[in-house]
C-alpha cells in the first residue's frame, strides 16, 4: 500500500485516475498498528508532498475521549495553512469547501488516524491529484468514496518475533528461540501486546523471556501483564466495547451481548447456528449482532457463517461476562451451545453409520441440519477442532452436571468418527477425559462406554495389552449393570484383541460366550461383529474352513443387515483366508469386491489401504493388475 501511494506521488499531474489511489483507508482491531503503519508510510512518503502534512487525532477509539467534531478539526487544518482564524466558517460545509479550494493547489499529506466514521473523515479529504489521505479506523470505511483499503491483521510468527527482537534486544531474543515463540503465540501476534512484552523485557535485564512466558500462562490474568506505562491491552479493547455497550440501537445491545457469551464456548471458531444456540436468538437476529462485531473489528468473519474472535479478545469479552452476565446466564448458554454441537454430532454420525443406535436425550438441542452423508462428514471434519475443545471445556471439575453430561455425549459420538479415521491421539483424550468425568458423576454406564472407546485408541496404537485391560475393566462395569448390548461390543472387540495377541483359543472362549448372547438377544448386527471376530481366531490356530465358514456367515448378515463396515471387513478376511491357502483367484475377487465398501462416506478409510496391501500377492502371482480403485 506504502508503495502504491509512493508511486501515485510521483506524477502530480496523474489527475482524477489516480485520485482512488491518493485516498488509503487502513482498518483493523485495536492494537494491530494501524496508526504505527500511517506515520511510517507518513515518513517514507514526506519528500512527496513538499506544501506539508496536516495530521490528526480524531479521537474515534480513544478512552475517556469523544470523537472530534469534524468542524473543529477543519479549523485546525485552514489555520495551519495560514487562514486568519476569525476567517474560519462556523458551518462545517463551508469550512470543508474552503479546505479543499486551499488544498487544490497544493501537494499536502493529510493523516486522519483514528477515525470513528465514514462522516466524521469525509469533509476531511482534500482535493486535487497533489494530495493525498491516509485515514486509520477500527471500523471498516468501506463506503468512503475512492479509497484504496487495507486490513491490518495480527503478525505471523516470524514477523512477530522480529518485533520483539527490535524492542528486546536480538541477541537476547535468539537466546531462547522456543519462549521468544511462546511469547508471540500468548499475545496472539497483536503488535501492541507485542510491544507490551518487549518493553518489560526491555526494562527488566535480569529475566530471562521465561519469565515473562510464566506470567502470560495464566489465561487470567495475561491481560493484567500486558500492560507498561500508559500501554494497556485492555483499555485498547475497552474503547469498542464501550461503544457498544452505551449504544441505543437494538443490534448494538445484541452484539454486545454476543460479544460476552462468544467467550464462554471455547474453540478455535464459532458457526451462526451454534452461535444462534448459544445466544438463543434466531438466526438473522445473531447474524446482524455478529456482522455488527465484525464492522467493530472485535470478531473476524472467516466466510458466511463462520467467525473467530483473537484470543486476547476473548479474555477480554470473559471478563466483561463474569462482571455482566450471571453465573446462570453463562451457563445456560454454554448448554445450549454445547446442545447443539452433542445433537449435531449424534446426527452426523448416525448420517454416516444409519445402524449406529442412539439414545434420545430429553431436551436435546436443535442440530444443525444436514442432508446426508457427504455433508455430516464435511461438518465434523470442520468442527472437530472445536467438538473437541467442547469435550475438554465440559470435563472441568467446576462445571455443572447438565454441562459435564452433554460432554459425556459428544464424547460418544465423536467415537464413531475418530475412530474409522485412525485419529488415535484425539480418540485418547477425549475418552480420558469422559471417564474422569463418568467416576465424577458416579456414571459407570457412560465411564464403561469411554473405556470401550479408549481400548479403539490403543487398538489404533497397536498396544493390544493396554486395550485388553480397558476393555476387561469395561465387561465388568456391564456385567454389573446387567447392560447386554454394552457387554455384547466389549467381549465382540476383546476377543479381536486377543487375536492380535496370539491368544486364539482365550479369543474363541470369549468369542463363542458373545456369540451366545447375541443369539439369545435376537441381536443380529453384534452377531455379524463376533463371527468375523470367531474367524480370525479359527484361522489363528490353523482352521481356514473353519474361518472361511464364519467369515461366510458374517458376510451374509452383514449384507442382509446394511452393514457396510463389516461387509467390507468380511470380504477382506474371506480374501485373506483364499491367498493363505494359495487361492489367489478366490482370494482377489473378495478383495475387489471389499474396495468399493471403503470408498463410501463414513467407512474405515485406512481399511483401503489393508485391502490394497491384501491384494499384492493375488496380483503378483496371477500377474494381473487389482480392480477399479
Amino acid at each position: 500500500m506504502i508503495q502504491a501511494l509512493m508511486d501515485a506521488a510521483k506524477d502530480p499531474e496523474a489527475g482524477e485516475s489516480a485520485r482512488s489511489v491518493m485516498l488509503a483507508a487502513i482498518d483493523g482491531t485495536g492494537g494491530v498498528g494501524k496508526s504505527a503503519l500511517a506515520i511510517h508510510a507518513a515518513h517514507r512518503l514526506a519528500d512527496r508532498f513538499p506544501d506539508g502534512q496536516l495530521y490528526v487525532d480524531l479521537y474515534g477509539a480513544t478512552a475517556g475521549q469523544s470523537a472530534l467534531d469534524p468542524g473543529e478539526v477543519l479549523g485546525r487544518f485552514l489555520r495551519a495553512l495560514g487562514v486568519d482564524g476569525s476567517s474560519v466558517p462556523g458551518d462545517t460545509d463551508e469550512a470543508s469547501a474552503q479546505f479543499r479550494s486551499l488544498a487544490a493547489g497544493r501537494r499536502l499529506l493529510v493523516i486522519l488516524d483514528n477515525a470513528a466514521s465514514v462522516d466524521q473523515v469525509r469533509p476531511l479529504i482534500p482535493a486535487g491529484p497533489g494530495c493525498a489521505a491516509l485515514v486509520t479506523s477500527r471500523e471498516m470505511l468501506t463506503t468512503l468514496e475512492g479509497a484504496t483499503h487495507l486490513h491490518l491483521d495480527v503478525l505471523p510468527q516470524d514477523q512477530a518475533v522480529a518485533l520483539l527482537e527490535r524492542v528486546v534486544g536480538a541477541e537476547r531474543v535468539r537466546a531462547e528461540p522456543a519462549e521468544a515463540a511462546e511469547i508471540t503465540r500468548l499475545c496472539g501476534g497483536l503488535p501492541l501486546a507485542l510491544r507490551i512484552a518487549g518493553a518489560r523485557l526491555a526494562a527488566r535485564p535480569a529475566w530471562p523471556l521465561r519469565t515473562l512466558v510464566a506470567k502470560l500462562t495464566d489465561a487470567r490474568g495475561r491481560l493484567d501483564e500486558l500492560r507498561f506505562g500508559d500501554l494497556a491491552v485492555r483499555i485498547s479493547f475497552q474503547v469498542s466495547y464501550e461503544a457498544f455497550r452505551l449504544g441505543r440501537r437494538s443490534d448494538d445491545l445484541d452484539a454486545v451481548r454476543a460479544f460476552r457469551l462468544l467467550s464462554v464456548v471455547h474453540g478455535h471458531d464459532v458457526s451462526l447456528p451454534v452461535a444462534a444456540a448459544l445466544l438463543g436468538l434466531p438466526a438473522d437476529r445473531t447474524e446482524n449482532a455478529l456482522e455488527r462485531l465484525v464492522d467493530a473489528q472485535l470478531l473476524e468473519s472467516r466466510d458466511s457463517v463462520r467467525y473467530h474472535m483473537h484470543d486476547l479478545l476473548r479474555l477480554f469479552a470473559s471478563e466483561q461476562a463474569e462482571q455482566e452476565e450471571s453465573e446462570a446466564e453463562r451457563s445456560a448458554a454454554l448448554e445450549r451451545a454445547l446442545s447443539c454441537y452433542a445433537a449435531t454430532a449424534q446426527q452426523a454420525v448416525t448420517l454416516l453409520d444409519p445402524l449406529r443406535p442412539w439414545p434420545r436425550h430429553p431436551g436435546e438441542g436443535p442440530a444443525v441440519p444436514l442432508t446426508g452423508p457427504d455433508e455430516a462428514e464435511s461438518w465434523l471434519k470442520t468442527e472437530l477442532p472445536n467438538l473437541l475443545a467442547a469435550v475438554a471445556h465440559a470435563a472441568e471439575p467446576a462445571q455443572p452436571e447438565a454441562i459435564a453430561r452433554l460432554g459425556l455425549r459428544l464424547a460418544r459420538a465423536l467415537q464413531w468418527f475418530l475412530f474409522p479415521r485412525a485419529h488415535a491421539q484425539d480418540l485418547q483424550t477425549v475418552n480420558e477425559l469422559a471417564i474422569g468425568t463418568a467416576r465424577r458423576l458416579g456414571d459407570p454406564e457412560s465411564e464403561a462406554w469411554a473405556l470401550d472407546g479408549l481400548s479403539a485408541a490403543y487398538w489404533l496404537q497397536h498396544s493390544y495389552d493396554e486395550v485388553r485391560v480397558a476393555l476387561e475393566s469395561a465387561l465388568e462395569i456391564w456385567r454389573e449393570l446387567g447392560h447386554r448390548e454394552g457387554e455384547l461390543r466389549s467381549a465382540c472387540n476383546l476377543a479381536d484383541a486377543l487375536c492380535e495377541l496370539g491368544l486364539f483359543e482365550e479369543a474363541i472362549t470369549v468369542q463363542e460366550r458373545q456369540l451366545t448372547l447375541a443369539r439369545e438377544a435376537g441381536d443380529l448386527p453384534a452377531e455379524v461383529v463376533g463371527l468375523g471376530n470367531l474367524g480370525r481366531a479359527h484361522r489363528g490356530m490353523g482352521r481356514p474352513e473353519d474361518a472361511l465358514t464364519c467369515f461366510k456367515e458374517s458376510l451374509e448378515y452383514a449384507r442382509r443387515t446394511g452393514n457396510i463396515h463389516h461387509e467390507g471387513f468380511a470380504l477382506y478376511e474371506i480374501g485373506i483366508t483364499y491367498m493363505e491357502q494359495g487361492r489367489f483367484v478366490e482370494g482377489r475377487s473378495h478383495m475387489d469386491q471389499a474396495l468399493p465398501v471403503w470408498q463410501r462416506p463414513g467407512t474405515y478409510e485406512s481399511w483401503r489401504g489393508h485391502t490394497w496391501s491384501g491384494l499384492f500377492p493375488a496380483c503378483m502371482t496371477l500377474q494381473i493388475g487389482p480392480g477399479p480403485r
